[in-house]
């Protein structure tokens, strides 16, 4: 017998399409960052690197200075001290780019120092770059050539008249007098020691930083692995429990009704419930079996896709129907089924949950009263169910159960990615469901 399926209630929002839900951020998940601060950060970098450019210029500037006093400021020795100052430049120009290219700033700032009676201090700065992000031999091989630049460059100041030398020691109304060459080595080492270090003290936070990330990491997947296997022993517990029980009593169900079907032989009609209560107790021990495989065995429900794995199909439905109307219950029933090969089995098994399901509560909430179902599936379409039977005065205010079949019934419909209506409408009670098509195909993927 074929209907037409029951309009949605107009006034029900719950089948509209939803907008994915967006993440929602904590207030206080992050401390409040001051706009100086942030200011501050951001400006941080740029800062350093323009006092760099500034001090690599004005050192080199310096000592080419120096040096031009000493050799005079006419011929050859003029023009190639300018050309120094000229180049100069361009080497602190390099330093913009220390993070990037360290060893081309080195070499680069090393021959500049060498061809030019310049400072080393572009030198000293990808030195520490250096250090800080190329393999030990490359920082081997450039802390030797910046300690040989700067050993030379230190005794050409040290080797001009005390004068026109950089670093002195001068009296009120005396002559300059050199320094002592310990002075001279001491500066060596320290300019040094403070160009390693600094390279040694950014690769350390760097390396901290990467093994601050893998500890983190691996400390999310210790928790996760200690969730997964406390959510585990739970569900070899849960299992271990319905099996002794529920198993149990469902076999003693079983072994009764065959014994009773057994001695109902002259009556037929008995005969007939003893029967479809031991068929029932079967399928339901079945179940049960694959209900327990699931909770030891979760790896087959994440292969299955959202759910169970199932073991019922949208063909199984007539002999659910055909059960109820066997109970006693009074079904209008209109089930049009296409590309059910197609069909994934994820799909199947939540469309056949549903129709139990709202069968289920109606034999238990009212079982006089006449049920309407109607079911279409097609790849095109997607799955509709719809069921409805006639409330009784005064069950729309109080229907009573916990309502664990409704939740259920939504949960899997969210899962799928489906829409789900229940509830009394005009004096009826409605669980109306659409699940999208999911295809074997779609689903093994």
């Amino acid at each position: 017998m074929s209907r037409s399926p029951t309009q949605l209630p107009p006034h029900q929002p719950h089948l509209r399409p939803s907008a994915p839900a967006r993440p929602v951020t904590s207030a206080s998940a992050s401390a409040p960052v001051r706009p100086w601060a942030a200011r501050l950060r951001r400006a941080g970098p740029g800062a350093v690197t323009v006092i760099l450019v500034t001090t690599s210029l004005l050192c080199s500037l310096a000592a080419l200075a120096y040096e031009s006093n000493a050799r005079g400021t006419q011929g050859a020795a003029a023009a190639w001290v300018t050309t120094g100052m000229i180049a100069a430049f361009g080497v602190s120009a390099l330093v913009i780019v220390r993070h990037r290219y360290p060893v081309a700033l080195t070499v680069v700032a090393c021959a500049f120092a060498l061809v030019f009676p310049a400072d080393t201090f572009a030198a000293l700065v990808g030195l520490s770059c250096v250090v800080a992000t190329r393999s030990r031999r490359k920082a081997v091989v450039a802390t030797v050539a910046v300690s040989v630049v700067t050993v030379v460059a230190v005794l050409r100041d040290g080797l001009r008249p005390a004068q026109f030398q950089v670093f002195t020691a001068k009296v009120a109304g005396e002559v300059p007098q050199p320094l002592s060459w310990w002075f001279y080595a001491l500066l060596v080492v320290m300019v040094l020691a403070f160009a390693v270090g600094v390279g040694v003290f950014r690769r350390t936070s760097v390396d901290l930083d990467h093994l601050r990330e893998q500890s983190s990491r691996s400390a999310r997947t210790t928790a996760d692995l200690q969730s997964e296997l406390t959510r585990q022993e739970e569900r070899d517990l849960i299992a271990r429990e319905v099996h002794d029980t529920l198993a149990h009593r469902l076999a003693l169900v079983s072994l009764h009704s065959g014994a009773l079907e057994m001695a109902a032989r002259d009556h037929p009609e008995l005969q007939g419930f003893a029967h479809e209560v031991q068929a029932n107790a079967h399928r339901s021990l079945e179940d049960l079996r694959g209900l327990i495989g699931v909770l030891r065995d979760p790896g087959s429900r994440r292969s299955a896709g959202s759910g169970v794995p199932a073991t019922v199909t949208l063909e199984d439905l007539s002999e659910l129907l055909n059960a109820s109307r066997k109970a006693g219950s009074q079904m209008v029933a209109t089930v049009m089924i296409n590309d059910s090969a197609s069909a994934s089995a994820p799909l199947t098994h939540a469309a056949y949950r549903v129709v139990q399901e709202a069968l289920t509560n109606i034999h238990k909430h009212a079982p006089t009263s006449p049920i309407d179902v109607d079911l279409t599936a097609s790849a095109a379409a997607g799955v509709r169910v719809l069921v409805t039977n006639a409330l009784s005065p005064g069950s729309c205010q109080a229907i009573p159960g916990a309502g664990a079949g409704i939740a259920g019934i939504h949960e899997r419909v969210r899962l799928l990615g489906g829409r789900s209506w229940i509830g009394p409408h005009d004096g009826r009670f409605v669980v109306d469901v659409w699940l999208p098509w999911h295809s074997v195909d779609s689903a093994s993927t």
